[in-house]
């Protein structure tokens, strides 16, 4: 195959799969939750700088790093780009990637942890990457960002608390469930140090049904840390319209203007 054809994986197991063909054992779920956090950061990268930021997230050798640079360029830089016009889509369709649902609920717990650590990692890379990048002032003074959205700080914070969460096996009984009809609040999914799920003992069918009130919470968090302080390219246009008579305002654009087009690498 032509690793320039090489089509973003589209999913938990694809990614799972190029990820064993790269000689990784690293969580698909982190790496993806790696480079949306990334994206949520206000991070651009071109497709190489996405290949090398992937590599650098797993910890890959320099001997990986060399012999499959061109497939990771055409692999983790079209991923970058799909989840961006994902997360800037108006069908909200952004989903992590995460194991599926024949999986355990351990392990699927696992995967929503390792994905919310990599959102964080992420995020936190692209800060670091906007001060070293950020503009200068007259007096060479970088011109750093705004503080964090209120929020942004909520979201992270709790992403924060899902990123310790895990589940034991003996936390519960799947033959023996009574579903619990009290009402879905994050905090009582966490223990006061948010360090695990507090599903109800010998409830199956409960854990099932916050496990996946969790992941929408998940997904609803990182789409409001995109379009609160990530979404830059709207953000400043939303700035200029505010100095233009209404008349004058143009359209809001669409993802895809944000990315140049032949290599399809972001600004």
């Amino acid at each position: 195959m032509n690793y320039h054809d090489a089509p973003p994986p589209q999913n938990f197991d694809e990614l799972a799969d190029w990820l064993i063909t790269v000689d990784s054992q690293f969580s698909p779920s982190e790496l993806h939750g790696a480079i949306v956090g990334a994206l949520c950061g206000a991070m651009r990268l071109p497709a190489k700088r996405w290949a090398q930021f992937g590599f650098a997230v797993m910890g890959s050798s320099e001997t990986t790093h060399r012999q499959f640079s061109e497939l990771a360029e055409s692999v983790l830089g079209g991923l970058a780009r799909e989840q961006f016009e994902l997360l800037s889509g108006e069908d909200m369709a952004f989903q992590p990637y995460l194991p599926d649902d024949d999986e355990t609920i351990e392990q699927r717990t696992d995967g929503l942890s390792d994905w919310c650590r990599g959102f964080l990692g992420g995020f936190a890379e692209a800060q670091v990457y906007q001060q070293k990048n950020a503009p200068q002032n007259e007096a060479g003074e970088a011109i750093l960002p705004p503080s964090l959205p209120e929020p942004v700080q909520e979201s992270l914070s709790d992403l924060a608390a899902i990123a310790q969460a895990t589940v034991e096996d003996d936390e519960y009984d799947e033959d023996d469930a009574e579903l619990s009809d009290d009402p879905l609040e994050l905090d009582s999914l966490l223990d006061e140090d948010g360090e695990s799920f507090d599903f109800d003992v010998a409830d199956a069918e409960a854990a099932e049904r916050d496990y996946m009130e969790i992941i929408e919470y998940v997904r609803l968090a990182s789409m409001t840390v995109f379009s609160e302080y990530g979404w830059v390219e709207i953000i400043e246009q939303q700035q200029k319209q505010q100095q233009l008579p209404a008349a004058d305002q143009p359209a809001p654009p669409g993802a895809t203007q944000f990315f140049k087009s032949g290599n399809k690498t972001m600004h």
